[in-house]
């Protein structure tokens, strides 16, 4: 989920490495500004307020879903916490893919390098949300895949979309190494809380596959590692409000 960097990063992804300057919170938030046509001492544009701002209610949705995934937290039947699970998860990646796409919008004319980057956030987030909705209960009930019915759709998307976005965070991570700049921490924590959310995404989608369904352990395991990626989610949100607004 670093693509919240790519305002930065958009000074770093050229193919020349920047001049070794420190890099703070004040020159992004200027640079995001006049991207945005907008004098710094005018105000922040809305989007930067909405870009951020989104992260924070989106881990939210996130950890609420994922506590709908394990048996028993809300003590309803199990197929309307699963509904309740897939349409909390829904809105989550959603409002993911929308911070994407602006963000890949801030990169265009900063370079292919850049652009590429910021489009694996995309695809990733894309599939996050349809399988978010492959999710949702009946969608998939009369489709079978390799053999099983329902098909895990839902769950192979979770898998490929986090290991994507996984690869497009350690690209950012040794971009920014490689330019030389002094780093902010809110933007080193905002990149490993995102990539250490992504992994327990991807451990919890694939605790729910089929195959391990018919265990409450399994199933518990897969709720609880959602939960605490939602959460890294959620530090990686703040830390970005924190690189952005404050």
């Amino acid at each position: 989920m670093a693509d919240t960097l790519t305002k930065e990063e958009g000074a770093l992804a050229d193919e020349e490495v920047p001049e070794p300057e420190a890099v703070d919170d004040t020159i992004k938030q200027t640079e995001v500004a006049e991207e945005a046509g907008d004098d710094s001492s005018a105000g922040k544009p809305f989007i930067v307020y909405y870009n951020a701002l989104s992260r924070v209610v989106m881990a939210a949705f996130l950890i609420a879903a994922g506590s709908y995934a394990i048996p028993d937290v809300w003590l309803n039947s199990p197929s309307k916490d699963f509904q309740n699970c897939a349409i909390f998860f829904i809105i989550g990646t959603g409002l993911f893919l929308i911070c994407t796409l602006i963000d890949f919008k801030s990169t265009i004319g900063n370079g292919l390098i850049a652009m590429v980057n910021s489009s694996l956030y995309v695809f990733g987030a894309a599939a996050l949300e349809a399988g978010s909705i492959a999710f949702y209960p009946g969608v998939m009930d009369n489709v079978t895949c390799n053999g099983i019915k329902p098909c895990a759709l839902g769950q192979y998307l979770y898998v490929a979309g986090t290991l994507v976005i996984c690869f497009a965070l350690l690209w950012d991570i040794a971009r920014l190494l490689r330019s030389g700049n002094v780093i902010p921490y809110p933007f080193i924590i905002a990149l490993f809380s995102a990539l250490v959310g992504a992994v327990n995404f991807n451990y919890g989608a694939n605790f729910l596959m089929p195959q391990y369904l018919t265990t409450y352990d399994q199933v518990q395991k897969g709720g609880l590692f959602f939960v605490v990626g939602g959460c890294c989610f959620m530090i990686h949100a703040l830390a970005v409000c924190k690189a952005y607004l404050f």
